[in-house]
């Protein structure tokens, strides 16, 4: 194996992983989407705050 191709497989592997792990922290920084509360929760509430 010649030095040139050595070094095409460590840039190769390099891009790689580089990818992989800028992939999967903009799946991980994205917020999550909102759930929206059960209706019944706000008067359950307001009756223990009482």
């Amino acid at each position: 194996m010649s030095t040139g191709f050595m070094i095409a497989l460590v840039i190769t592997f390099v891009l790689i992983i580089g990818s992989t792990i800028w992939v999967t922290n903009k799946a991980y920084s994205r917020k999550p989407d909102p759930i929206d509360p059960l209706p019944g929760n706000e008067m359950a509430q307001k009756k223990l705050e009482q």
